[in-house]
């Protein structure tokens, strides 16, 4: 442990000058000074008004994105590659989660199903604004599920909200839209609280990745993904004038290199950072750390369709060489939950708690029974993308290693993990933010699923999730979503050794953080900075 710690220590200070040199966030250009008006000299507050002074002591976040994309990124929110944070800024949603997890209005205001729990209403919040100053109508709702529902563009979101009929979204006036699903589903607003499910306008298609046109806080400024992109603050917001003047992201792809801007104060935010950063910031006044409960999974994810994890029982095997808690001591020292396999959250309503012991003699007999008697050898891709890819990678190699399973390790460059390994490779490292059961289940796991990095198919798995929405009988849902946890934990292909709390750092110049809210769900509005 102290030798990592130092390997780690000194690589981060190798990143440090190439951070320092290369990530620098670009000047903020003042505006120009109006120029003398020589007929009336006497008039200066006509040059400058009250109000232009006034904004012009709102600060500026610096802020970054991971280059997750390799330069793909796009700012259309239901795009395979859809860039964060700035669909957080640019973009709203119908439903929203609060701090306690509840479902509670953004762009509509209330909902409400019929009896059979098929049909739900959505009534719209009134006088709201796209940034180019059209007015919200039902109808953009409708075009935005319309277009996140187009098999073309392969939205990832599909998987979930497949049970939308698309042509069945009608629009009794300009502020109410109805929702004719497929099946009935109960806990239908929860689905349209996922982080992409962003109104766009109508027609907008063809010019979002220009304009960014939303009705999100922030208004798109500068995209440019090379150097700094910035948005600027939506005064005419329906929620309120932001806090904020201007936000600018640049990217860091590599997680050691986003510590070393934070130190050099080159930006003023970033999460989901790993534990042994702490050490860097606890005690000095100029950072605050929030290290919170989370449902952010990490993974290490068999293509099951590939030998040697075509076979169940060497993914049992795999799954049985891992020490959950030792991993969880060791990557994350202890800022975390034991997952056991399972991506649903503890917090979650549907949650199933199960048991998940190492057992190295019983993975030895599974792959002698599969035809490995004198163990394996795989390779495990994995990245500094993530800053507990690598680390997790080492502890199960030394944890495989017991039952005869040689993992060789293959580390690429953060900027080519997403576009070249991840969905490609049949062994690779991941990691999922928190999701609702229904949603995740669905999305990652149901066959086909367009993010489904298992590549994993089963009947009866797909058929409980069916079920499970239908269904408007609570104990029964729960039930049924408990067997769907239960089938994929033991017979998927995700190796998955705990949740991860969310570590943010900033800057304590950043006020309006709160550590209750998931990432998606922050009021960024309502942040503010001093310079």
């Amino acid at each position: 442990m102290n030798t990592k710690k130092r390997l780690w220590m000194i690589s981060l200070m190798l990143v440090g000058a190439i951070v320092i040199a290369a990530c620098g966030t670009a000047a903020t250009a003042e505006p120009p000074a109006a120029a003398p008006v020589e007929e009336e000299p006497a008039a200066p507050a006509e040059e400058v008004p009250v109000e232009e002074v006034a904004e012009d002591t709102r600060g500026t976040l610096r802020w970054v994105h991971y280059n997750q994309w390799g330069g793909q990124e796009s700012l259309d929110p239901f795009s395979p590659t859809r860039m964060l944070p700035l669909i957080y800024l640019l973009y709203d949603r119908l439903v929203v989660l609060d701090a306690n997890g509840v479902p509670s209005a953004d762009l509509a205001t209330s909902w409400e199903p019929d009896e059979t729990g098929q049909t739900w209403t959505f009534h719209l919040r009134e006088g709201v604004k796209f940034h180019d100053g059209k007015t919200l109508t039902s109808q953009d709702v409708v075009y935005s599920f319309q277009h996140m529902l187009d098999p073309d563009l392969a939205s990832p979101l599909a998987s979930t909200l497949n049970l939308i009929d698309p042509e069945g979204i009608s629009t009794p006036d300009d502020l109410t839209v109805v929702f004719n699903l497929t099946t009935p589903h109960a806990d239908f607003p929860f689905l349209l609280t996922d982080y992409r499910a962003r109104i766009i306008a109508d027609g907008s298609v063809g010019t979002i990745e220009e304009t960014g046109n939303g009705t999100g806080p922030f208004i798109l400024e500068v995209m440019d993904l090379e150097g700094t992109t910035s948005v600027v603050a939506n005064d005419d917001y329906w929620a309120g004038k932001p806090a904020l003047a201007r936000i600018t992201v640049v990217g860091i792809g590599d997680s050691d290199a986003r510590v070393q801007a934070l130190l050099a104060d080159q930006i003023d935010y970033d999460e989901e950072m790993s534990a042994e950063v702490i050490q860097l910031f606890e005690g000095n006044p100029d950072f605050e750390v929030q290290n919170n409960a989370a449902g952010y999974w990490q993974t290490m994810s068999m293509n099951v369709t590939v030998p040697p994890f075509d076979d169940p029982l060497v993914r049992e095997a795999m799954k049985l060489v891992l020490d959950s808690e030792e991993a969880l001591a060791i990557v994350l020292e202890g800022s975390g939950t034991v997952a056991c396999h399972n991506p649903v959250f503890p917090g979650d309503q549907y949650y199933l708690k199960r048991d998940c012991d190492q057992n190295i003699e019983q993975a030895k007999a599974l792959l002698a029974e599969a035809g490995f008697p004198d163990g394996l050898t795989v390779t495990l891709t994995v990245s500094d993308v993530d800053p507990l890819m690598v680390p997790l990678a080492v502890v199960y190699q030394e944890q495989a290693a017991k039952a005869g399973i040689t993992v060789e390790i293959n580390q690429i460059p953060s900027d080519a993990f997403w576009s070249e390994a991840w969905l490609i490779e049949p062994f690779v490292g991941s990691h999922w933010g928190e999701r609702p059961a229904d949603q995740v289940l669905n999305e990652v796991f149901r066959c086909g699923a367009a993010w489904g990095e298992t590549y994993w198919c089963n009947d009866e798995f797909e058929q409980n999730l069916d079920d499970a929405r239908t269904s408007l009988d609570f104990d029964d849902r729960k039930a049924i979503y408990q067997r769907a946890q239960e089938l994929q934990s033991t017979e998927g292909g995700e190796i998955i050794p705990f949740f991860v709390n969310n570590i943010r750092i900033f800057n304590t110049r950043l006020q309006g953080v709160g550590s209750s809210y998931q990432y998606s769900n922050m009021p960024y509005y309502l942040w503010s900075i001093s310079e």
